[in-house]
């Protein structure tokens, strides 16, 4: 009597492929990359060039605007007042959230002035800062921390009155001080909100110095979108654009690095 001989289970090559491409960051990566400009290139070949430049334009174009020094020294022009306001604001907005969260009767008391104050466009303080701080640099910085420092203050006083209130109970009934307590408790408990915060402050400030050269200070890169948006540059446009995105992932980058760093206990569902 015969007996049907039941299939060996086969490994799945496509599977093994795909799997080894999702554990492996840098290629896929590289592939979501190459991908992206394969479909650039496709829909650049079925539009006029007005419309969307292919990607051998626009790589062309960032050589040439490099090679000049234009997009190194519009990069060099954005980027420093974007790295003081972004600071400035993460650090106080670090600073004051921890005490708001820790001072309950002053954060009734300034609440409702910084949801109100958050909730103006940041465009509508430009009128005051220009009569304030003059057409220059520091109105460019005073713009880019009034965009970060708000999201970065919310998001951290959250996390503050997230602390374990039995892990603060029992500190006081050890006879911590309000400083220990900060430093001990609530500044843990408040770390990984202080790094979420930093990733909308990081946004919200990139937004915030590309509009200010454009409103502001006519240079650096916002100059460099307005001048060959206005001339249809589009092949030229990009090239800052590349410029901004590239700032945008490695600083995203940067903060999660510094977040494995600084809280290596945090549980993490997904990697």
């Amino acid at each position: 009597m015969t007996q049907s001989a039941e299939p060996m289970p086969q490994s799945n090559g496509a599977n093994s492929i795909f799997a080894a491409i999702g554990g492996n960051q840098v290629l896929l990566g590289a592939l979501s990359i190459a991908v992206f400009i394969g479909v650039w290139q496709v829909v650049s070949m079925n539009v006029p060039p007005i419309i969307l430049p292919s990607p051998a334009n626009v790589f062309a174009a960032f050589a040439e605007l490099t090679a000049s020094g234009e997009l190194i020294r519009a990069t060099g022009q954005t980027i420093w007042p974007f790295a003081v306001g972004l600071v400035f604001a993460f650090i106080i907005g670090t600073t004051l959230g921890l005490l708001l969260g820790i001072f309950r009767p002053a954060a009734r008391l300034l609440d409702p002035y910084i949801f109100v104050f958050w909730s103006i466009p940041n465009i509508a303080w430009l009128p005051l800062f220009i009569a304030w701080f003059g057409v220059g640099q520091l109105t460019l910085i005073v713009f880019v921390f009034v965009s970060a420092v708000f999201p970065q203050l919310l998001t951290v006083e959250a996390g503050a009155k997230e602390a374990d209130s039995f892990l603060v109970e029992v500190a006081r009934s050890l006879g911590g001080t309000k400083r220990e307590i900060l430093h001990i408790v609530v500044l843990p408990s408040a770390l990984p909100y202080i790094f979420a915060g930093l990733r909308i402050a990081v946004g919200r400030a990139l937004v915030g110095i590309i509009v200010g050269q454009l409103l502001i200070v006519a240079t650096g890169i916002g100059y460099m979108f307005q001048f060959y948006g206005e001339t249809l540059s589009l092949a030229k446009y990009f090239a800052p654009l590349i410029v901004i995105a590239a700032l945008a992932v490695l600083l995203n980058r940067a903060v999660n690095w510094a977040e494995h760093v600084f809280i290596p206990w945090k549980p993490r569902a997904f990697i």
